[in-house]
């Protein structure tokens, strides 16, 4: 998430309403609600989003089921999730200055605090999720759990380390891009569709989702 290049495409809001996710053959995780960061136990994301991942397990992903953390995200939760990564950044590393904590930061969390600054969650076009198979009921195993605030978190790390989380994480993302969304190049669970982040990524002129501040 570091470079904010994305920021400058314009928006062009096509309506796309916001659904319960609990309507769907998804697992539902409130990672956030949970944590005490969220207010809402309940996870919302765009019409458009829940349909493709409903297609995928239908399709290519039959013997798996996705296990959604966090798609839509509103800003005060933002905000509580950004100074627990600077928090947890600050205790692994208590050589680096305030700066260096909050650049390290902005790669998996964005900076809340500019009013201007559209968040990608926040527009339901951003989602964080993984695989269960059907047949255990098991996540597959992944290299790290959700939110590692770390290198390890990149897609390909694992790449010549580990062929299972290779091959697990290969398996997620494949079937995302196939789908049509663009995956975050630190954090192996987070897909975009629609956004602003989506839009840089495959060369879009306009976005198509702006930010919903409340449900």
């Amino acid at each position: 998430m570091a470079a904010l290049f994305y920021e400058k495409i314009p928006i062009v809001e096509n309506n796309d309403p916001l659904v319960d996710l609990a309507d769907y053959d998804f697992i539902c995780e409130p990672a956030y609600f949970n944590q005490g960061l969220a207010a809402l136990p309940k996870l919302y994301t765009r019409l458009a989003i829940a349909d493709k991942l409903t297609a995928l397990q239908r399709t290519v992903l039959t013997n798996y089921q996705f296990k959604i953390w966090d798609p839509w995200r509103s800003r005060e939760t933002q905000y509580a999730l950004y100074e627990l990564c600077l928090q947890e950044l600050q205790t692994k590393n208590p050589a680096w200055d305030a700066a260096r904590v909050r650049q390290e930061a902005s790669k998996f969390v964005s900076d809340p605090d500019r009013a201007d600054r559209v968040l990608q969650h926040s527009t339901g076009g951003s989602i964080d999720l993984t695989l269960v198979a059907r047949a255990t009921g098991q996540a597959l195993n992944m290299g790290t759990g959700f939110d590692h605030f770390g290198a390890e978190a990149a897609p390909g790390y694992f790449d010549d380390v580990d062929s299972v989380v290779r091959d697990n994480r290969r398996l997620l993302r494949d079937a995302m891009l196939g789908a049509g969304f663009t995956q975050d190049p630190d954090e192996w669970w987070h897909f975009d569709y629609g956004n602003q982040k989506w839009a840089e990524a495959v060369g879009k002129d306009v976005a198509f989702y702006s930010e919903i501040s409340s449900i």
